[in-house]
C-alpha cells in the first residue's frame, strides 16, 4: 500500500495545564507558613504586589464577625522539604497519573521517620482504592531518594537500603528475619544461623549498622516552624455548628496601581511591562481566595459530616474517605488531598489537622453495618484498660471479642491499632505489671 502526506483537519478537547493553573494547584496545597514564603518570592519578582497585614479579625462570607474569642494555639509544622523532593521524583516518574497521584497522596501519610505508619487496608478505604492499587503507588514511593523512605517497619527499611546497594541476598535475609539478635550483636547466634564464620558475619553486621533506620532524619534539620488554625468550629446561638475562615491566619497581598500608572506612563515597552504585572498580581490575588474559598468549603463539608465528633467526641466518628468529600464538593479528590494536608481546625475539642477527619470503616460480620476505626480504637483501649491485669488480654482474644459483638476484624488490625496507641503486647502487658 502507497504511502502519503496529507493535511487534515481535527478538532478535539483536551486540558491544559497552563502555568497559571498550575501555581493555583501549588497555592492550594501550601500550609500557612509556605504560603507566606512563596508570597514574599512573589513580592521580590512584581513591583506591583506588597505585603499586606492579615486582617484582626474573624470575617464570614456572611458578613463580619467578632474578634476570635480563644488563645490562638501554636502547632508544630513538619518540614516540606521531604515533600517537595519526594514530588519531585514521583512527578517525572513514567507510571500513570492515577498512580502518581496517589504516590502523592502516601508522602503526605509519611512520619518523620519517613515510615507509612498507616496499613494499607486503611489507607486504600480512605482513598477510595483497591489494596492493590495503593501497593503500586507505594512501590513508586518506595522507588525514591534517600534509600528506605516509604517503608512499612524497620525491617522492610533495611531490605529497601539492601536492595538499593545491590547487597540484599539470601544471607542478608537471614539477618534481617532476626533483627533483634542484630539488635543484642549476638555475632555468635547470627553465625550459627547464616552458617557463616566469625569475621563473614561480623561484617555483615558492621554493613547492617551502616544502613539508615531514619531515612528521613536528614530532613528534620530545619528549624521548628509554627502554624495555626486555618478554620474555627464554633456553635452558634441557635445550636448549629459553624465553619469559618480564621481571617487573621489568611496572608494578604495588595496591587500597588498608582505605581503600575507610574511605569505603564513611561513608554510602550513599560507600558506592556507593567499590564503584565498588573495581570498576575490580580490573577494572585484570585487564586488565593480561590484557596480560601477551598478549605471553607472542604472544612465546612468535613463539619457536616462529623459533626457527631463536635458533639460527643472521638467516639462517635463516622466513616469518611476524601472521595465522599470530593463528591460532595464536585472536585478531584487530590484537590481535597492537598486541601486538607497542613491545614488546621480549632474548635472546644482542640486543634485539628482537616486529614485528622477521615477515618476509614470496618464493616459488621453481617455487612449491614459500618464502624469507624476510630470506634474500634477506642473500644479496644477500653477493653485493655478494663482487664484483668494478672491475665492480660491478648489480640486474639480482643478479636474475639469484638467479632461477638459484630465487628469482623482481623488479629493484625488489633495488633496495628494497639501498637498506634503505644499499648504494649499481651506478654509486655503482663511482664510490667508484675513488675509494679
Amino acid at each position: 500500500m502507497a504511502l502519503k502526506q496529507s493535511i487534515v483537519l481535527k478538532q478535539d478537547q483536551r486540558l491544559s495545564m497552563t502555568p497559571q493553573l498550575r501555581q493555583a494547584i501549588e497555592i492550594l496545597q501550601l500550609n500557612q507558613l509556605d504560603l507566606n514564603k512563596f508570597l514574599e518570592e512573589q513580592v521580590e519578582k512584581n513591583p506591583l504586589l506588597e505585603m499586606a497585614a492579615p486582617l484582626g479579625e474573624n470575617m464570614p462570607s456572611s458578613g463580619s464577625a467578632p474578634a476570635l474569642d480563644f488563645d490562638p494555639v501554636d502547632l508544630i509544622s513538619a518540614s516540606q522539604s521531604l515533600i517537595d523532593v519526594l514530588s519531585g521524583q514521583i512527578s517525572l516518574m513514567a507510571a500513570p497519573d492515577s498512580s502518581k497521584n496517589l504516590a502523592m497522596n502516601l508522602i503526605g501519610e509519611l512520619d518523620e521517620n519517613g515510615y507509612l505508619s498507616a496499613p494499607v487496608f486503611e489507607l486504600a478505604d480512605r482513598l477510595n482504592a483497591k489494596t492493590s492499587v495503593i501497593e503500586s503507588a507505594l512501590q513508586l514511593v518506595q522507588a525514591c531518594e534517600p534509600a528506605g523512605i516509604g517503608a512499612r517497619n524497620l525491617k522492610e527499611c533495611l531490605r529497601l537500603q539492601l536492595v538499593d546497594r545491590n547487597r540484599f541476598d539470601p544471607v542478608m535475609e537471614m539477618v534481617l528475619e532476626n533483627l533483634p539478635l542484630v539488635a543484642k550483636n549476638d555475632a555468635t547466634a547470627i553465625g550459627a544461623i547464616i552458617d557463616e564464620g566469625g569475621a563473614e558475619t561480623a561484617e555483615i553486621l558492621a554493613e547492617i549498622r551502616r544502613l539508615n533506620p531514619r531515612p528521613a532524619s536528614e530532613f528534620l534539620q530545619s528549624p521548628v516552624l509554627e502554624s495555626r488554625p486555618d478554620v474555627q468550629v464554633k456553635r452558634s446561638a441557635m445550636g448549629v455548628w459553624r465553619v469559618e475562615l480564621v481571617s487573621s491566619a489568611l496572608p494578604r497581598v495588595l496591587v500597588n496601581h498608582e505605581y503600575a500608572a507610574e511605569i505603564a506612563a513611561k513608554d510602550d515597552k513599560a507600558l506592556v511591562f507593567a499590564h503584565d504585572c498588573e495581570h498576575s498580581a490580580n490573577w494572585l490575588i484570585k487564586a488565593l481566595d480561590q484557596r480560601a474559598q477551598t478549605i471553607l468549603k472542604a472544612a465546612t463539608a468535613i463539619v457536616q459530616h462529623q459533626f457527631a465528633f463536635f458533639e460527643h467526641g472521638q467516639s462517635a466518628m463516622l466513616p469518611l474517605t476524601l472521595g465522599q468529600i470530593a463528591d460532595s464538593l464536585d472536585v478531584h479528590e487530590s484537590t481535597i488531598s492537598r486541601v486538607t494536608n497542613g491545614k488546621y481546625l480549632i474548635c472546644d475539642r482542640g486543634v485539628f489537622e482537616l486529614k485528622y477527619f477521615f477515618v476509614s470503616k470496618i464493616l459488621s460480620i453481617d455487612g449491614n453495618h459500618e464502624f469507624s476505626s476510630m470506634e474500634i480504637r477506642l473500644r479496644i483501649k477500653d477493653l485493655i484498660d478494663e482487664e484483668n491485669h494478672k491475665k492480660p488480654l491478648s489480640d486474639g482474644r480482643i478479636v474475639n471479642i469484638l467479632r461477638d459483638s459484630g465487628v469482623d476484624i482481623a488479629r493484625r488490625t488489633i495488633a496495628k491499632y494497639r501498637k498506634d496507641m503505644s499499648i504494649p503486647s499481651s506478654a509486655g502487658r503482663r511482664k510490667i505489671n508484675s513488675q509494679n
